[in-house]
């Protein structure tokens, strides 16, 4: 049921996400930082004590202004000292609340972003490697993995029964969204996989329905959860966003869009930091 919500919420995305998909990942992410830095800002207005967070402010500098003025005499100092400490401290918890409250809204978000702008489909000629996992042991199965005119096999495939684990490589041949498919005592599990251009959600882990960790790859719908596959991975080359001419990670560009915005707005939401 998690997974299914999860799931439905990457594909609400992938329409939001469309008209600038066709612009370039630069406003993909310029978009989403918008709709982040509002979330922060009615967060801080509607929880937050702007006056609380004002007045504590002016009393640490008033405070380390004191320390600074009256450095003669040691007894202010400490005094001053410890007040500073105090208000430092309930400065950090004022702004505690609208924190928690912020972090469980975003975190949605940053998966979103992570899985659209952190990685890149494989180019033609990279290798590719797959590796199914399972939750009972290997002994007595027949495991291969299907042919596809997308890729071809580099290697034989490397069982690993002390993990329960087996590997394949592929060489990516052709541009395309396809799947890689293995069959399993008859029964067939299949991975997306993308090779060339594509700007749509990427997913490097399919779990099987019954696991929590569809929170951080929901592009995918889960594997079966009677079946003897516990996951299916693959790991995406990391992708950056380019910002006239200068290539960097999503995160690092969302970080500073979010702070420009909020910090230009702030004063209009009446909210302070």
């Amino acid at each position: 049921m998690i997974h299914t919500v999860n799931y439905f919420f990457t594909r609400v995305f992938d329409v939001l996400l469309y008209p600038f998909n066709l612009l370039g990942s630069f406003w993909g992410v310029f978009f989403l930082s918008v709709l982040m830095s509002f979330v922060v800002l009615y967060a801080y207005k509607w929880v937050s004590s702007p006056r609380k967070i004002k007045e504590t402010k002016d009393r640490i500098k008033a405070n380390i202004l004191a320390i600074r003025i009256y450095r003669d005499l040691w007894k202010v100092i400490v005094s001053s000292f410890f007040k500073s400490l105090y208000y430092t401290f309930k400065y950090f918890f004022l702004n505690f609340g609208p924190v928690l409250l912020i972090l469980p809204i975003l975190f949605p978000i940053f998966v979103q972003m992570d899985i659209r702008y952190g990685m890149r489909p494989y180019k033609v000629g990279e290798d590719i490697v797959l590796k199914a996992r399972f939750h009972t042991s290997l002994n007595g199965m027949e495991i291969q993995a299907m042919e596809s005119p997308y890729f071809k096999a580099r290697m034989n495939p490397v069982f690993i029964t002390a993990l329960d684990e087996v590997n394949w490589k592929f060489s990516a041949q052709k541009k395309g969204k396809t799947v890689l498919r293995v069959k399993v005592d008859g029964e067939v599990y299949e991975k997306e996989i993308a090779i060339g251009r594509y700007s749509g959600a990427l997913c490097n882990k399919k779990l099987r329905g019954s696991q929590w960790g569809h929170f951080l790859y929901p592009a995918e719908k889960a594997l079966p959860s009677d079946g003897p596959v516990e996951s299916l991975i693959i790991e995406y080359p990391g992708g950056d966003v380019s910002v006239l001419g200068i290539k960097m990670h999503w995160l690092v560009l969302n970080i500073i869009l979010v702070l420009v915005i909020v910090l230009a707005l702030k004063n209009r939401f009446g909210i302070e930091f």
